[in-house]
């Protein structure tokens, strides 16, 4: 047995502190990057495992593994698995893992060197079933990415105004891009179940429901890669609201105030349009409307673009892009919210 295989059956033989779940479906390039953040973690490699699930990738995604394992990449494992989606890839995932712990990422995301260090802090509260932390853009993002991101995390949006800590407008469910589970979270809930979206916040509500807490720590931090267009941002944002109907019926106390804003808002301002053109009190409110969405639009671009990173030009175009991202952000998660509806009436799953 050469030196790279005894290291490898001695790191086999003992059992990690947290086991790092990746699923990947070819997303190769993407997974390089990953791996290589992973590398720089500040808790020891011996400490933790990475197991990437190929979920049926047709690119080289099954040789690169290979390949890293081969040169020698000990606290790396991996298998493939026909097509099945994120959710059964981390299920199986967990179900090769030998941590106590299991954290989840995505391809897209860099965590930070001192993320899974600070990502297993909270479970030293054995009450805790669940944890996540936060997410920030990278120091070249663009200024779409950029503005997405604020959309997305902003207190001033409904993005930003989950449950974190402290009172807030929404319970905190930490999602897959930056979250870890204890293993007696996964034996009590099963995992994931099959979802079109939302698979990780309804694994959270499930893990609270089971009498185990979810806890956010602000220092668990990775860098998320934003979708790359508005198209794909619109996309994203439509599914989102559709998953929401899905969850409501399948967990009626999900559904919170926050989650309905965007529908009404589509609602409200439909009829506002109606009824103004035959009241002129209704013009009136309609004016009104408008004129305190103005100014919101000039409080979201001054706090998205301030910023010292950028050039004046860039933080300028952030003003403007801000609050049309914000405006695509409220009326596809409403619109999804709608189809969502629909398709619940005509009994197609969502």
């Amino acid at each position: 047995m050469n030196r790279a295989a005894e290291r490898r059956v001695f790191a086999a033989s003992e059992s990690p502190s947290i086991s790092v779940i990746i699923p990947t479906y070819n997303r190769k390039e993407e997974l390089v990057g990953l791996l290589s953040s992973l590398e720089k973690q500040t808790l020891l490699a011996t400490d933790f495992e990475i197991i990437v699930v190929d979920d049926g990738s047709s690119d080289d995604t099954l040789f690169y593994l290979k390949t890293l394992v081969a040169g020698g990449k000990e606290n790396l494992f991996f298998c493939y698995q026909k097509n099945q989606g994120p959710g059964a890839a981390r299920n199986r995932g967990m179900a090769m893992a030998r941590g106590a712990l299991f954290a989840f990422t995505d391809t897209d995301c860099r965590p930070l060197p001192e993320w899974l260090e600070e990502l297993i802090k909270p479970f030293s509260d054995k009450q805790v079933g669940a944890g996540g932390g936060a997410e920030e853009h990278g120091p070249a993002e663009r200024a779409l990415g950029r503005a997405i991101h604020f959309c997305m995390t902003s207190p001033l949006t409904t993005g930003g105004i989950r449950g974190t800590s402290g009172k807030k407008m929404a319970h905190y469910y930490p999602r897959t891009f930056n979250m870890a589970i204890s293993k007696e979270a996964f034996e009590r809930t099963g995992g994931f179940r099959q979802l079109y979206h939302g698979e990780d916040i309804e694994l959270s509500f499930r893990i609270r429901e089971a009498g185990l807490a979810l806890l956010y720590n602000e220092k668990a931090r990775v860098c998320h890669q934003r979708r790359s267009t508005i198209k794909q941002f619109f996309k994203q944002l439509m599914r989102m609201g559709e998953a929401r109907v899905t969850l409501a019926r399948l967990h009626p106390k999900m559904l919170e105030p926050l989650h309905v804003i965007p529908a009404a808002g589509i609602l409200l301002l439909c009829l506002a349009l109606v009824l103004a053109a035959f009241s002129a009190v209704f013009m009136s409110f309609l004016k009104l409307l408008f004129g305190a969405a103005l100014f919101f639009a000039f409080l979201l671009g001054a706090a998205g673009s301030m910023t010292r990173d950028l050039l004046i030009k860039e933080r300028l175009k952030l003003f403007f892009l801000v609050p049309l991202i914000f405006v695509l952000q409220q009326t596809a998660y409403g619109i999804g919210f709608y189809r969502g509806l629909w398709k619940e009436l005509i009994g197609q799953k969502v």
